[in-house]
């Protein structure tokens, strides 16, 4: 339906900002139109937001939401999804029971088709309510958040058009998309203090654990980024921005390896890895705390365990250690910011119809599928083979047959192998010549052909995130190479894993 014939029916509800006096202060005014009738209230944030968020402790390797909102750690072999349940008095248009494996079963594009009727369930119809959102462009992040956190979650599954106002323009799906632009152009600025690039910006974004110091209220700035994330989702927007994996995983509830912990401090992960590897720990002199920089640019040290600072790590305690370490980084530092954002994004969409997608596909749905040049991407490629200067033709017919393989593959298969082999599924904007690693140096895509291992698990190709490459083993027919990295990009089979 147009934007034009849009206004002629149903009721709408105009979210904006009033001027209050002559000195330029503001404050929200909802106005809602049934027909020709209008009814004007106003309503202060504080009194309408709600309780501050407050997560519960990590105690484990997945990201979990109970019954009720709140949100825990727990360790990954003991989270797993059968059917999902959707409460029908919340949502009351929603499929009441998903069957989740059936579903995630489904190929992404199928699985997409499943998500937009389900989708479609639980939007509003637009005759029984919508929003219009009239904002000043000058202040679109601040005015945009303290409007959508005045209304229920419930009435964000309305649809939303936009208003600049003192600007011409009627939203027929432009204006939204320029006010999301602006939003994540704001939002994700560090300078904001929500977010924070990882090592290598095209890695995507991490919560900023210094939050607090910069915003009083930052777990309702965080809200309403899982608030927009429901709305982009709702109306078909996409985000400007990525997330990086780990965060991604934590939307999803899915299990997080300490080898993730590459994706957010490159340096921190190998030198971990090294102490896992390696004997003679004592003579690092490390104990159970770790150092970080606060708000202030200061340098703290937290505890991992009680009485941290006074525990020395050893050959036999090492293991806990890392533990601890990777649970602090990925879960203790954030867990009221993940909350937050959960709660603002799952008040609005059920979850169980977000966890039928892999952290994958999840980032494919968020910020859609890219459009990756076979011929630029193999251009700006270097083959290695097991005599680095004397490759045999059977070295040679695999690396055909992978390119062969890569120009059959679909855009969306040929982002998840580029996701698989170098950790974003995004190629920068200069083309694969500008492709980087994970220490932020232009680093070319490889392939490394190596030695054939015993079916099956020795035929998984193997994927060096952090040098863009991918180790082929030496496969005997093309069909043959098809079936395991197809099987590696679809399974999420990795290369690094912590047994």
């Amino acid at each position: 339906m147009s934007a034009a014939g849009q206004d002629n029916v149903g009721v709408e509800t105009e979210l904006t900002m009033s001027a209050t006096d002559d000195d330029g202060n503001y404050e929200p005014m909802i106005r809602i139109k049934m027909d020709s009738t209008s009814m004007l209230t106003s309503a202060s944030i504080d009194a309408l937001v709600g309780p501050d968020l407050i997560a519960q402790p990590s105690v484990g390797y997945v990201r979990h939401v109970d019954d009720e909102g709140n949100v825990d750690w727990v360790p990954a072999d003991t989270h797993f999804h059968e059917a999902e349940i959707i409460d029908v008095d919340e949502f009351p248009r929603a499929s009441s029971i998903i069957d989740f494996e059936s579903v995630a079963a489904l190929s992404f594009r199928q699985k997409v088709r499943w998500f937009l009727q389900e989708i479609e369930k639980v939007s509003v119809p637009w005759e029984e309510g919508h929003l219009l959102l009239k904002i000043r462009r000058d202040a679109v992040l601040n005015e945009s958040m303290h409007l959508l956190m005045l209304v229920p979650a419930s009435d964000l599954r309305q649809r939303l058009r936009i208003e600049f106002i003192e600007e011409p323009g009627l939203d027929a799906g432009g204006l939204m998309r320029e006010w999301v632009l602006l939003l994540c152009e704001k939002m994700f600025d560090e300078s904001f203090g929500l977010f924070q690039p990882t090592h290598v910006e095209n890695l995507g974004y991490w919560i900023n654990p210094n939050s607090s110091q910069i915003h009083r209220d930052h777990l309702k700035c965080y809200q309403f980024v899982g608030r927009l994330i429901a709305k982009c989702l709702l109306e078909g927007q996409l985000l400007t921005v990525h997330f990086s994996l780990p965060l991604l995983k934590h939307i999803l509830g899915v299990p997080i390896s300490f080898s993730d912990l590459e994706f957010l401090d490159e340096e921190l992960y190998r030198n971990a890895l090294w102490l896992r590897e390696n004997d003679h720990a004592e003579a690092l002199c490390l104990d159970f705390t770790i150092q970080r920089i606060d708000g202030n640019d200061e340098m703290v040290t937290e505890e991992l365990k009680p009485g941290g600072k006074d525990i020395l790590v050893t050959d036999e305690n090492k293991e806990e250690y890392l533990s601890l370490l990777m649970k602090y980084k990925m879960f203790d530092s954030v867990k009221e910011q993940v909350s937050a954002i959960l709660q603002g994004l799952y008040d609005v969409i059920p979850r169980s119809l977000m966890a039928v997608f892999d952290y994958q596909e999840l980032e494919l749905l968020l910020c859609g599928v890219p459009k990756i040049d076979v011929d630029d991407w193999h251009d700006h490629s270097d083959a290695k083979y097991q005599a680095f200067d004397q490759p045999t033709k059977a070295e040679k017919k695999v690396v055909e047959w992978f390119w062969e393989t890569v120009r059959s593959f679909s855009q969306e298969q040929r982002a998840r192998l580029l996701q698989f082999v170098t950790g974003t599924s995004r190629v920068p904007v200069e083309g694969f010549k500008a492709l980087l690693s994970n220490d932020g140096r232009v680093r070319r895509f490889g392939i490394q052909i190596v030695p054939r291992g015993t079916p099956p698990a020795g035929l998984y190709p193997k994927a060096h995130t952090c040098f863009n490459r991918i180790d082929l083993p030496m496969y005997q027919t093309k069909q043959e190479l098809e079936t395991y990295l197809t099987l590696v990009i679809n399974m999420e089979i990795t290369g690094f894993s912590m047994q």
